[in-house]
């Protein structure tokens, strides 16, 4: 066919030819209607996927809006009464007052009834009456020196040891109990504790020299040159 289309070219070129109206037929290809062919049917394919995807959204949302939506109910329930239980009775315990301890001036009033039944002899009675003054004031320096007295009569010299050192626990300056002891320790046969405490009550009141020069209680100290120049008058010469 290549004749004839040489054939129409020629007369294509002529001024005023009648196949000019054919020119876009004979100069092309042969390829372009195929590929007008295929652009059609991608756009027709692009139209059916479109439709498709808008028809699946339509059938999806219309499953959201029908699903079946689940239903709460609410159990009201009547409220039991709160059963209080009854309490226990307490059980009351009468605690037993505590005797009221007399006063210190009762201690005094005592301790003078004491001192009254010391000096007349009865010595049982005095020492009861010592104690209780003691139990009333642990501070009462008479009734423990006078109790120390009682236990040294008696030759009981741990007590009048315990109750003459309670007395100076309380006042270390108590002179009788100082006095007292160094009694009980000449008793004993302790020359140093006897000069020693014989010196704190000479210390304390210069009266005991003359006490201690006339006591037989002391009589074992008696010939010692200490004893001697703790007891001589002022100014006197051993």
């Amino acid at each position: 066919m290549s004749y004839i289309n040489d054939a129409l070219r020629r007369l294509q070129k002529e001024k005023g030819s009648p196949y000019e109206a054919y020119s876009h037929l004979l100069g092309s290809s042969g390829k372009k209607p195929q590929r007008q062919y295929s652009k059609w049917l991608s756009l027709v394919g692009i139209l059916i996927v479109l439709c498709f995807a808008a028809g699946m959204i339509l059938f999806l949302n219309s499953l959201g809006v029908n699903r079946v939506r689940p239903v709460s109910y609410e159990v009201a329930f009547k409220p039991q009464p709160h059963v209080i239980a009854k309490p226990a009775p307490v059980k009351t315990q009468t605690v037993a007052r505590p005797k009221a301890l007399p006063r210190r001036g009762d201690a005094s009033a005592v301790y003078a009834e004491a001192l009254q039944n010391h000096r007349e002899g009865k010595i049982a009675q005095a020492k009861r009456l010592y104690e209780k003054a003691v139990s009333i004031d642990y501070q009462n320096v008479q009734a423990l020196n006078n109790l120390g007295v009682i236990y040294m009569g008696q030759k009981d010299y741990n007590k009048a040891v315990k109750y003459l050192s309670r007395a100076l626990s309380v006042d270390t300056r108590y002179v009788d109990a100082h006095y007292n002891l160094a009694c009980v320790y000449a008793r004993k046969k302790d020359k140093d504790r006897s000069l020693f405490y014989l010196k704190n009550a000479v210390l304390f009141d210069p009266r005991a020299k003359e006490w201690a020069r006339e006591d037989s209680d002391l009589k074992f100290l008696h010939n010692l040159p200490e004893f001697i120049n703790l007891t001589k008058e002022q100014g006197q010469i051993p």
